[in-house]
């Protein structure tokens, strides 16, 4: 007795197969995650199955349709697992069940990854996420909107600051925005697109200690939930150090934005405490590098920098966090987060990201001593 019976199979719309040069081996090219793999068969029943799966059939009227005998049946249900377990083949009934999902893009893109019976659950590990942003300007608020455009439900979003004027040409907010708290015009701008979907806590304070963020934090957390720095003042080595410290309290994996500096979008890493390099330990390798153009120099640290920026490079470090955020809270063995570890660079002028990759620092007050 076959597991399937009314499943309406076909292959992925990304999905090609074709023959290849050792009889009876088939290459199967996944095109929309740029991967193929081959399998081997020489029934061409099969491969007329396959080039004619177009959803339309049950899968229970394979057989009456293609004169097929149990040995072949026993075969094509194993081919057909084989073809499920690598995301190459789906119920056209489930996919069509999604038409009007305002979501159904991303879970299109999940099915990519996961076999298409589990991308629902997959899906809601997802929107059942909670992504604490500290910091709602020019980085942070970019990636409040890309996560709830990815479906992410829960947002706890802390930043004291009002929108100005000058936030217009970086940020998320209009004109009807200025003199408004950035948190909550970040929360109206959330209700505008899909009202009672998003919960949203706002705290305006700014961050100033790992002790008030862990009282701030620590009731209520969802295992789903990750810590997303978007502070620079009084600069981002700062609020990462309070952000490490209560991140290791807490036990939550945690994203340093970056931000951007002129012509570079800065694009930091993603640290899971106890498994990862942790903000020292980057920190501290960071002070290792001899970079010849400043080597000898002393750091000077100045207040109100006011350099200049321009919205596609807070836009780009905001999708690098997302993207990152993304991979973290679907927690993909074969998507893995790309920043653990690893510090980069991305040059607008030249278009080129160039990473940096960091180790756990030996005398890490967090890190020493832990099994990674």
């Amino acid at each position: 007795m076959s597991r399937y019976s009314e499943e309406r199979f076909r292959l992925r719309p990304s999905v090609s197969f074709v023959p290849m040069p050792q009889e009876g081996t088939y290459q199967f090219f996944v095109s929309d995650i740029r991967q193929s793999f081959n399998l081997a068969f020489a029934d061409e029943d099969y491969v007329r199955i396959l080039s004619n799966l177009d959803g339309s059939l049950p899968y229970a009227k394979l057989a009456e349709a293609y004169s097929l005998d149990d040995r072949q049946l026993v075969g094509l249900e194993r081919l057909f697992e084989v073809l499920i377990e690598r995301c190459a083949m789906e119920d056209a009934r489930v996919v069509a069940s999604r038409e009007s999902d305002p979501f159904r893009r991303v879970k299109t893109f999940i099915g990519a990854y996961v076999p298409y019976h589990d991308v629902e659950s997959v899906w809601q590990r997802l929107a059942e996420s909670h992504a604490v942003v500290i910091g709602a300007g020019g980085v942070g608020s970019w990636v409040v909107s890309l996560l709830a455009q990815m479906g992410v439900k829960h947002f706890t979003m802390l930043d004291d600051d009002v929108v100005k004027p000058h936030n217009l040409n970086r940020s998320l907010f209009t004109k009807g925005d200025v003199g408004s708290l950035k948190t909550l015009a970040l929360e109206k701008m959330l209700n505008s697109r899909r009202e009672g979907y998003y919960t949203v806590r706002t705290i305006q304070e700014k961050l100033k200690s790992s002790e008030r963020l862990i009282a701030l934090l620590k009731d209520g957390l969802s295992p789903q939930t990750v810590l997303i720095n978007c502070a620079d003042f009084p600069s981002v080595a700062h609020t990462s150090a309070i952000i490490n410290e209560a991140a290791f309290e807490l036990d939550l994996p945690y994203i340093i934005a970056g931000g951007y500096n002129m012509h570079l979008s800065l694009v930091g890493p993603t640290i899971i405490p106890g498994k990862t390099p942790c903000f020292h330990c980057i920190s501290h390798g960071m002070d290792q590098l001899k970079v010849a153009e400043i080597e000898g120099a002393e750091r000077i640290v100045k207040e109100h920098r006011n350099l200049g920026n321009l919205a596609p490079l807070a836009t780009i470090s905001a999708s690098f966090v997302a993207n990152e955020c993304l991979k973290l809270l679907l927690g993909l063995p074969n998507l893995q987060p790309t920043m653990i570890g690893k510090r980069g660079e991305f040059n607008f002028f030249t278009k080129k990201l160039v990473l940096e990759e960091y180790d756990v620092w030996d005398e890490c007050p967090y890190c020493s001593g832990r099994i990674l």
